[in-house]
């Protein structure tokens, strides 16, 4: 995990920023190690990677490994994915892998505490941030790896910073945040409220002044999605850790 100062307050968290990160485990479309797969998580850690995966909840609470809101896109089967029980969305399997979405739980026994875990957590205006976060934190017991939080939606962190304080938590920053002058001024908000040890920023945005200053203050920061080599000497330059995804890092699959 990481250290609380109890005179200060300060955080340290070393092992942010100690690996590159595989964005979604380290996946290649098609084959057996789709993304967010047990397989492409394992790769990743094999490969000596820590790993970024996407969480979010089905209806009954359960915590799933999964990006999109509909199934669609990813498995041979329809519907959204909050709308269904992790039963029926374990009947689908994702692309070409033979597996259906794992849980949460299934990807921290993959990795075994060998990397640190980066997890994103997925909601909408209409989710309910309480029962989310509480289902996250739940699946945490008992394991004694490195994990962070992170996520677009500052209630997210909010809840993190207020009831599980030990866990290291990022916010994610994307081109609605820096290019529109009023959510600019929201993210500066956020950031002073939230309190994040890290921020994941979209690797287009880079270099910019709000996370050349983040940087300057001593604060890390990871870039994302690093895809090729033109974007990983950008990200060398700019940012703290990269996460990424074939060719960049590890070069073509």
């Amino acid at each position: 995990m990481g250290q609380i100062d109890k005179d200060t307050g300060n955080r340290n968290f070393t092992w942010l920023t100690e690996y590159d990160i595989a964005h979604r485990g380290l996946h290649s479309e098609g084959t057996l190690e789709e993304e967010n797969t047990v397989s492409a998580v394992r790769a990743a850690v094999d490969a000596g990677y820590a790993v970024e995966i996407d969480v979010q909840a089905t209806v009954d609470g359960i915590i799933i490994v999964f990006h999109d809101q509909t199934l669609d896109r990813m498995t041979d089967g329809t519907g959204q994915v909050g709308k269904l029980g992790y039963a029926q969305v374990q009947k689908y399997l994702v692309g070409n892998s033979g597996e259906p979405a794992p849980s949460l739980p299934d990807v921290m026994e993959a990795i075994d505490s060998e990397r640190p875990l980066f997890i994103e957590i997925k909601s909408s205006k209409k989710t309910d941030i309480q029962q989310l976060c509480a289902g996250v934190r739940h699946c945490f017991e008992g394991y004694g790896g490195d994990i962070a939080v992170m996520s677009f939606d500052p209630r997210i962190l909010t809840w993190f910073k207020a009831y599980m304080p030990r866990y290291a938590r990022g916010m994610v920053v994307g081109r609605e945040f820096l290019l529109n002058w009023r959510n600019r001024t929201a993210l500066t908000f956020w950031l002073r409220r939230t309190k994040p040890d890290f921020i994941a920023c979209d690797v287009n945005l880079l270099p910019n002044g709000l996370c050349a200053r983040w940087r300057k203050s001593g604060k890390p920061l990871l870039t994302w999605t690093v895809k090729d080599k033109k974007l990983e000497t950008i990200a060398r330059q700019h940012a703290d850790a990269l996460i990424f995804e074939r060719p960049a890092v590890v070069g073509p699959g």
